[in-house]
């Protein structure tokens, strides 16, 4: 579970890095962004409502156009849902490391204006394709682990019913011991 630190630390950086030699796409980057989220919010951050807004101003402004946005948004959300059902799947082993490593990413120390530009750290300025108000972007959800937990867990309750009630197939002997007696 250790690997699961260096990954929140390496997509952190492909995120993050705004002059990385080999670029990424527009949706893996999302992609990218989401499964870190999902991670911050398996482990209980503080600062995953802050890194949520981040997140998604970054969705809205880097988006050349609203199909890619769209993409972008469920590419995002794809990201997130992995990186929790994961953690899930592991009892959030090495939360503590994966918490403290989220909470001092660079992305924090972005700023977002109110019209939707991003500053991020290095100095890079995004500004989206058209303005909009970035207060409206994301609504702090005090009890969003508990709603993804439930979620999760929903969904396990259902893939254990209908593998419950699913038709048994028969199995049989592959050894071709019986066809070998007939030679």
């Amino acid at each position: 579970m250790k690997y699961m630190a260096i990954i929140v630390s390496v997509l952190a950086a492909f995120v993050q890095t705004a002059n990385a030699a080999e670029k990424i796409s527009y949706n893996e980057e999302m992609y990218a962004l989401g499964t870190v989220c999902g991670q911050g919010l398996a482990c209980k951050s503080q600062k995953y409502h802050q890194f949520e807004l981040l997140a998604r101003a970054l969705v809205v402004s880097k988006a050349a156009n609203d199909q890619m946005q769209q993409d972008g948004m469920q590419r995002y959300t794809a990201g997130k849902v992995d990186a929790f059902m994961a953690m899930e799947r592991n009892n959030f082993a090495n939360c503590d490391i994966i918490r403290e490593e989220f909470d001092n990413q660079k992305i924090f120390q972005s700023v977002l204006y109110s019209d939707g530009r991003i500053k991020l750290y290095d100095g890079t300025m995004i500004t989206p394709r058209r303005p909009y108000t970035a207060s409206k972007l994301y609504t702090k959800d005090r009890e969003a682990f508990i709603k993804a937990d439930a979620a999760y867990k929903k969904s396990v309750a259902i893939a254990k019913k209908n593998a419950q009630n699913a038709k048994q197939v028969p199995l049989y002997d592959a050894s071709y011991e019986s066809i070998a007696k007939q030679f």
